[in-house]
């Protein structure tokens, strides 16, 4: 799928990169974080200065699991790890936020399912989704469906996008998104064109 970005107006959304899910220490084990964050950091730079609106959205559940759904009985989900308050949740400590980013949750894969985030997108005036983060096959792909369903333009930043450490497929992801739901871009063909 292509995007046009000539004469667009678009918003970066960074997706899930908490310790829980990008902590080498933490129950996924991730352990190929490091370049990940590293990459969104430099893309973060580069769309501050173009003035871009920037949106972090976070995976979060209440305290007491009411709103955890098919996941109210997974160990990790069970332990805490995913609850509101736990340090797990906490946005990685590598990653270059500024007073002037937009913290939101969502309670569901897809940053859709949460605080908001249409009517967020409609009062920053924006019409194309920039998107990055963890995971591919997860929050990445459902916030792009999510998107296409409602007729927003969605490129997915491929170098600032990771897999959970048991996705071994990644490329398969980006090019099931590619066919159908979004075009596909690194952070310098992104830059090039906006």
């Amino acid at each position: 799928m292509k995007v046009s970005l000539e004469n667009s107006s678009p918003v970066l959304l960074v997706l899930d990169l908490q310790e829980l899910f990008t902590s080498a220490a933490g129950p996924f084990e991730n352990v190929t974080s490091d370049a990940l964050v590293e990459n969104v950091n430099v893309l973060l730079r580069a769309l501050r200065e173009k003035q871009l609106p920037i949106v972090f959205s976070s995976y979060v559940l209440a305290e007491d699991l009411s709103d955890a759904g098919l996941l109210t009985d997974n160990p990790v989900v069970q332990q805490g790890y995913f609850s509101a308050g736990s340090d797990w949740m906490k946005w990685d400590k590598r990653l270059q936020l500024q007073n002037s980013d937009i913290l939101i949750n969502h309670n569901r894969p897809s940053a859709f399912h949460g605080e908001g985030l249409s009517e967020l997108l409609e009062s920053l005036h924006v019409d194309t989704l920039l998107l990055c983060g963890l995971s591919v096959n997860n929050a990445i792909s459902s916030t792009a469906r999510d998107a296409f369903a409602r007729d927003i333009p969605t490129v997915v930043i491929k170098d600032c996008t990771g897999a959970a450490p048991w996705e071994k497929h990644i490329e398969i992801y980006f090019q099931v998104l590619e066919d159908w739901t979004a075009q596909v871009l690194t952070s310098a063909e992104l830059l090039e064109k906006i």
